[in-house]
């Protein structure tokens, strides 16, 4: 069985019924699990989650009471797994930003990244695909190519 990682903006397009991306995102997951293909997500997109969900909408967020986040993050790990951290995840992710030279916030695109190396992952579904094109090893899919 293959496994699939999903990135934090899949989670929130998946999550928010009326972001443009939602159709798109919700069809690709459907087609992923219908294929027999494990969908997990690291800790990480979870923390990302709510840092999006709780910013106001002027601020490029959804705005979400803590509550209604809280909620919304119990849903998500009753329906995908959540990969374990463990010690190799921080040795893993160095050695790919020093590697590939990373800079700034794309250092969270590495941990990613390196989570999915550490558990074998091989494919990470993402809106964002230049983000993960740079990390060998790790396949960037965006959702309109699966569905």
């Amino acid at each position: 069985m293959t496994s699939v990682l999903l990135d934090t903006n899949i989670l929130l397009r998946l999550v928010e019924r009326s972001a443009p991306e939602h159709d798109i995102v919700l069809a690709a997951i459907e087609k992923l699990s219908d294929r027999g293909s494990k969908l997990v997500f690291a800790p990480q997109v979870l923390v990302e989650f709510w840092v999006v969900a709780t910013r106001p909408v002027a601020a490029n967020g959804f705005g979400w009471d803590p509550p209604v986040v809280g909620k919304a993050i119990e849903d998500l790990r009753q329906r995908f797994t959540v990969l374990p951290e463990g010690p190799d995840l921080f040795d893993r992710w160095l050695s790919l930003v020093r590697a590939k030279a990373v800079r700034g916030k794309n250092a969270h695109d590495a941990r990613l990244a390196a989570a999915a190396l550490v558990h074998g992952v091989t494919e990470i579904l993402t809106l964002n695909v230049s983000d993960f094109a740079r990390f060998d090893g790790v396949a960037p899919v965006h959702p309109s190519s699966v569905a």
